[in-house]
């Protein structure tokens, strides 16, 4: 089991949480923005199953539309969830996350505008990969 710390420092932040992609590993590590020690691995969802039994680190599953998020929450029920895709893809999911989950967004761009959309519709945190938006 994981101590948590990376859905606790979301969930306790005020506001959407920024999350930045940690450079220096090989594997897609995200740290919560002001909390470098908060991290979390993000496997895909197809890839998902082999990892989630084999770590000890806190996981996020990354999910690209409606099947694959219900998928997801059948066989593995994580507590994080990366929805994948354009905004209006993000939006699109995010109703379908139940209620103690936690939903980070990933876009493949972003803008400041974006992030303030994803907060008002009730996104927890949103993967910053342009430093400028920190």
């Amino acid at each position: 089991m994981t101590d948590g710390r990376f859905g606790l420092a979301i969930s306790d932040g005020e506001g959407i949480s920024l999350i930045v992609v940690s450079e220096d590993q090989v594997a897609e590590t995200l740290a919560v923005s002001g909390d470098p020690a908060a991290v979390a691995t993000v496997v895909d969802f197809v890839a998902g199953t082999a990892v989630l039994a084999a770590t000890e680190v806190e996981l996020a599953v990354r999910v690209r539309d409606e099947e694959q998020l219900e998928q997801a929450l059948g066989e593995l029920d994580p507590e994080l969830l990366v929805l994948a895709g354009t905004l209006d893809a993000v939006l699109d999911l995010l109703p379908d996350v139940p209620a103690g989950k936690l939903a980070i967004a990933e876009l493949p761009a972003l803008s400041e505008d974006d992030i303030e959309e994803l907060e008002r519709a009730g996104v927890d945190a949103v993967i910053v990969r342009d430093r400028d938006l920190l």
